[in-house]
């Protein structure tokens, strides 16, 4: 939801929680993802377009481009979280 903030206290408040409740759904999804040994980028992806859908009113370029921008930073994160996770392995 980062970045989103100002969108999502515009939306109706029967919206916004649609918009949080399938955020946190996504997050999960995508959580059982990340944790598989191959990462499936195209389904992450399908689901963070999927989430943004329910925001009123952005239209199809801004949609693709934040949903790829969120999936790469999830990646992101998730490679950051490999990487220390296998550093201290190797410390003990």
């Amino acid at each position: 939801a980062e970045d989103l903030e100002d969108v999502y206290f515009q939306m109706p408040p029967e919206t916004q929680v649609a918009f949080k409740k399938s955020g946190e759904e996504t997050a999960s999804n995508i959580s059982k993802l990340l944790s598989q040994t191959k990462i499936k980028v195209k389904k992450i992806l399908e689901l963070v377009t999927k989430w943004l859908k329910i925001v009123p009113g952005l239209n199809k370029f801004f949609l693709e481009q934040e949903a790829k921008i969120k999936t790469d930073k999830i990646l992101d994160l998730n490679e950051k979280t490999q990487t220390s996770d296998s550093e201290n392995k190797n410390q003990i």
